[in-house]
């Protein structure tokens, strides 16, 4: 009896107690705080399965509360109970710190070795990039440096793409003014131009970065540097063009990085990869196949990921390029120097062939090119030519101009290829709806695709999506056409008919580049609108009123 009242003692004095309450409650709404408003946005930004973690979170949140509330020892429950809490935290932050780049990551013990930059830039307005080019590093000029101006006014161009993960910012110096246009996941957006005088300082700022010459206006210059600032570390290779016109600018960024793709991510469907695979037995590594895409659809990494399927420590592998963008491993990149005026681009093609190799990646650029690559055809040697085109038939129709020759063109033609490239739907934030009219996509009567928003609902309010940056859209895929030529086929084309190619093409199950892309739509992949802006057509852009939305973001 006496014990009990001991206890019930005891609770009483912990019940009264005005600091052990707050003690418990204060760190538990803390703790709250934390989660609801630091970790839970932040692990929806970086896509880290925000759902696990705030099962986590919550499950310790409760047993430390509870162990804190129910455990014999107040003193020793208290740190046990914020252990609990504590733990999925540190967890996080070990995950987090993983997958985002070192100036992103959170780090409270380590002494910032920028810190001094980072202050000095902040002295310099609101600089935040720095530059490392072949002169060495470049720091944001002091405030009172009448350079900052200029150094500022480049940043104005090339912080916002790469906040968007531009894969390039093209630039044109002229009387007008300088312009500029970023291209982010293909699409070409436009940025605020500067007045001629302002611009041709950021011209000769980004010429000295990248170790130009300053005084040549006239011809085509290629220089590279490095840039790290908010968005972390970016490499950049640039081009300058000058003609009576003014100045043309081409900065890169990551570009090695993005014409890396293997051959498995390209998009290609699966029978389209079983008709090229037939080209990779020692027997069938011969002919010739054409790589085609509209500029800047991609066509450089498909090019390299073609040649990455090839053993380059048993094949003889070359390439024949003006700039290559990456280097493959046991493959030999030759580089064409367009200012020798001692050899053009079908000379140095032809030299490359006279020495058997068995696989070669090189341009279509002209008639000489093509008249010394269909000569060249052999038993021998498997060439990718690459060219700009719309459709795999306007490759094949092309190629045949430049020949010049129909049965030559087309006797050791192997296939022709043609991509596109359509921006992949953000997952987080994108629409389902029903379609007005689904039998226009091949779809069952009530079956839902879905459609960029770009917007989520955070408790009551509509934000831009942190994902996507509220575009609707993250990365782009390539859909593909692949037009299979056989004997057959080769003959037909020998004839000039064009049409009965295709028709044969279709008829060993040959895939539209169109019947591909519904393919993404039907899958979620990307949108009819997407579809619409890059093949063309689509009436259900034209009525959006009749779409039924059924789930929000």
């Amino acid at each position: 009896m006496m014990d009990t009242g001991m206890t019930l003692a005891e609770t009483s004095v912990f019940l009264l107690s005005p600091w052990k309450p707050l003690l418990m409650w204060a760190p538990f709404v803390a703790w709250a705080w934390v989660v609801g408003t630091k970790l839970d946005p932040d692990s929806r930004r970086l896509r880290l399965d925000h759902y696990k973690w705030n099962m986590a979170h919550m499950a310790a949140g409760i047993a430390g509360l509870s162990v804190m509330l129910f455990a014999w020892s107040f003193y020793v429950s208290w740190f046990v109970g914020m252990l609990l809490m504590l733990l999925p935290i540190l967890c996080y932050w070990k995950v987090r710190n993983a997958a985002v780049p070192e100036d992103q990551q959170y780090n409270l013990f380590k002494k910032d070795p920028q810190a001094s930059t980072h202050r000095k830039k902040r002295s310099s307005k609101d600089a935040v990039l720095q530059f490392q080019g072949p002169s060495g590093i470049f720091d944001a000029p002091a405030k009172e440096d009448p350079q900052l101006e200029t150094w500022l006014d480049l940043e104005s161009i090339l912080v916002p793409g790469l906040q968007l993960e531009a894969s390039r910012i093209n630039m044109a110096l002229s009387q007008g003014g300088l312009a500029s246009a970023r291209f982010v996941h293909t699409m070409s957006e436009r940025q605020d131009s500067i007045d001629p005088e302002a611009g041709a300082k950021v011209v000769n700022l980004l010429k000295s970065l990248a170790g130009m010459d300053l005084q040549d206006t006239r011809h085509t210059q290629y220089g590279e540097f490095s840039i790290q600032g908010v968005h972390g570390f970016v490499e950049a290779r640039m081009s300058v063009t000058g003609s009576s016109r003014g100045q043309a600018v081409r900065i890169d960024f990551d570009q090695a990085k993005n014409v890396s793709i293997p051959y498995a991510q390209l998009g290609l469907e699966e029978s389209q990869k079983e008709t090229l695979d037939e080209l990779m037995p020692d027997h069938e590594r011969h002919g010739i196949v054409l790589l085609s895409a509209p500029a800047g659809q991609g066509l450089s990494a498909t090019g390299y990921a073609m040649l990455g399927r090839h053993d380059a420590y048993t094949s003889n592998i070359k390439t024949l390029e003006r700039r290559p963008l990456l280097g493959l491993e046991g493959v030999d990149h030759v580089t064409f120097d367009p200012s020798n005026p001692d050899i053009d681009y079908a000379t140095a093609l032809q030299s490359i062939l006279r020495r058997d190799p068995d696989v070669v990646l090189a341009e279509l650029l002209d008639s000489e090119t093509a008249k010394i690559t269909a000569a060249a055809g052999s038993d021998s040697t498997l060439q990718y030519m690459m060219l700009n085109a719309d459709s795999a038939a306007m490759a094949i129709r092309e190629w045949v101009r430049l020949v010049g020759d129909v049965p030559k063109a087309a006797k050791h033609l192997r296939a022709a290829v043609c991509q596109r490239l359509v921006r992949l739907l953000c997952p987080d934030c994108k629409q389902q709806f029903t379609p007005a009219d689904p039998k226009s996509l091949r779809l069952p009567e009530g079956s839902s695709v879905y459609r960029s928003s770009g917007k989520v609902q955070v408790r009551n309010d509509v934000e831009d999506c942190q994902s996507c940056r509220g575009t609707g859209y993250i990365g782009a895929i390539g859909v593909f056409e692949v037009f299979p030529i056989d004997k057959e086929c080769r003959q037909i084309l020998a004839t000039g008919d064009l049409k009965a190619a295709m028709m044969h093409a279709r008829r060993m199950r040959m895939v539209l580049m169109q019947e591909v892309a519904l393919k993404r739509v039907a899958a979620g992949i990307t949108s009819i609108e997407e579809m619409s802006r890059v093949l063309g057509g689509g009436g259900e852009k034209k009525k959006p009123a009749k779409a039924q939305t059924t789930q929000g973001a």
